[in-house]
């Protein structure tokens, strides 16, 4: 008992939110949760999540594991370190976790992977990313650019010309429109050039989890490092709770190929048990049945078995009894295949028959996720290199006239009514459109009737007013890599095209 209190005294006091620390050699951990603690996350929870997955791996795993917590932000910050070895007080990891702020104005993704470059060794056996993968080192809403990249010598040129306008008093709005895409860029360049290491150092045992479930980052960055890409959505608004369950039993499934530890039979039981532990949640958890016990075998003559080479653990539920004659089949039937498949590589050489349907779809679908892929890199280098050849002025000025009737803004004053008005022109960063000298609220949809179009807006911002008419900067679609394409093409095309009478 007296251990426990001690223990439950340690992981509370652990909770300090500092600088990072080097860590001693008999401290290195082999288990490695990073997680967004920063604000701007939204409807996202990465610290109930990443709570989640710890108290499940606690419940699910019996070997002797050193866990660490690191949160980040603009910085990153080192909060809680548990011992698999001793009991393990729940409660106290509950409000070490719980006592964690989450109030970061800026959200740095090289921040977790520069961890693991630092921290991570051979004998690291997993690490876990718990992101929603949007990086912004500069919130234009509250007009913050983090201090950490403010200090670092690797956005100097940068840093200059942002106190240079500042010291001029050119205002945070401003500073913003000319610098902000070169900072993000930046950023972006910074965490691409890690990859190449990461995957070197432990990229096969790194698991990054998508909140979101939709992050181009995020996949880009876990294909490049060799990580396993886990797209799980857990958002406030879509029952999170029946989210996290689902993501536990994934996030169980592959931690077992990766630490070698086979899951137990009742491992679904054991995630829902855990998340019951977490006073918020508990009330909502749905239980999982345990599975029956296995009836006893029938006894069986014993002799020593031969030596094997040693083998991977695979998961629980695909393991099976091997018997010689499943040896014989698989040697036939893999004979069987070889011969058809040189069959049919000659028949194709000679007779050059038609692909099939389905295979000609997965390779049409296979093509033209690689060319949208491309298409958003594209549209990031185009935004960088328009943002350093132009001015503020002329970076945001709307090049391309609406014909009448061409395309129609839905949105919202600031009153709460919704309205739709004629766009005037735009660009491949906004649209002006018509307000009449109301406040705009939000923009909710771009509508063009000729071309059969219709663009969710999900994140915008009002960069000017223009005495009756606003000016806003498109920075999410709804649906934003296919919207944006789409948005490439209306621009392209929407003053050739004849408006309907």
């Amino acid at each position: 008992m007296l251990a426990r209190i001690i223990l439950a005294a340690a992981l509370i006091a652990s909770v300090v939110l500092g600088p990072v620390r080097p860590v001693l050699a008999q401290e290195q951990p082999d288990i490695i949760i990073l997680f967004d603690q920063s604000g701007s996350v939204g409807k996202h929870d990465p610290k109930l999540a990443s709570k989640a997955w710890l108290l499940t791996f606690l419940k699910t795993f019996d070997n002797p594991y050193k866990i660490e917590i690191v949160g980040f932000d603009e910085a990153l910050y080192r909060h809680l370190a548990i011992d698999r070895d001793t009991a393990t007080d729940i409660n106290a990891v509950n409000r070490a976790i719980d006592g964690i702020e989450t109030v970061g104005k800026a959200t740095d993704l090289e921040m977790p992977f520069r961890y693991l470059l630092n921290y991570a060794k051979p004998s690291t056996k997993l690490a876990v990313i718990i992101s929603d993968g949007e990086p912004e080192i500069w919130d234009a809403k509250l007009g913050y650019l983090s201090k950490e990249v403010q200090a670092d010598p690797r956005y100097d040129d940068l840093n200059r010309q942002y106190q240079q306008m500042k010291d001029a008093g050119v205002s945070k709005r401003k500073r913003f429109e000319k610098l902000g895409a070169l900072y993000h860029a930046r950023n972006i360049d910074l965490i691409e050039g890690q990859m190449p290491g990461i995957a070197k150092l432990i990229g096969d045992r790194l698991i990054i989890w998508d909140l979101s479930g939709t992050s181009y980052y995020l996949k880009t960055w876990a294909k490049a490092a060799g990580a396993q890409y886990l797209p799980m959505r857990v958002a406030a608004q879509e029952n999170p709770v029946e989210q996290l369950q689902k993501a536990m039993t994934a996030l169980q499934q592959h931690s077992s190929a990766i630490v070698k530890e086979a899951l137990p039979d009742d491992h679904e039981h054991r995630a829902a048990i855990a998340l019951t532990t977490i006073p918020e949640i508990a009330a909502k958890v749905q239980p999982r049945e345990q599975p029956a016990p296995k009836p006893l075998s029938p006894p069986i003559e014993t002799r020593m078995a031969e030596p094997v080479a040693p083998q991977l653990v695979a998961r629980a539920d695909t393991q099976t009894s091997q018997s010689p004659i499943w040896g014989i089949v698989l040697v036939l039937l893999g004979g069987v295949i070889g011969a058809l498949i040189v069959y049919r590589r000659r028949a194709t050489a000679k007779a050059e028959p038609a692909v099939p349907v389905d295979l000609a779809s997965q390779y049409i679908d296979a093509k033209v996720k690689g060319a949208l892929d491309d298409a958003e890199k594209l549209r990031r280098k185009l935004l960088i290199a328009e943002s350093e050849a132009v001015k503020v002025e002329r970076r945001f000025s709307l090049r391309v006239a609406v014909p009448t009737g061409a395309m129609e803004i839905q949105w919202i004053s600031a009153d709460g009514e919704k309205r739709e008005t004629a766009a005037i022109n735009l660009s491949m960063h906004g649209v002006k459109f018509e307000t009449h000298g109301a406040e705009v609220k939000a923009v909710t949809k771009i509508i063009c009737p000729n071309m059969d179009v219709v663009l969710g807006v999900k994140k915008f911002q009002e960069i000017r007013r223009d005495g009756s008419r606003s000016v806003a900067l498109l920075i999410e679609f709804e649906n934003n890599l296919d919207d944006w394409m789409r948005w490439v093409e209306i621009i392209t095309r929407i003053d050739q095209i004849a408006t309907k009478p």
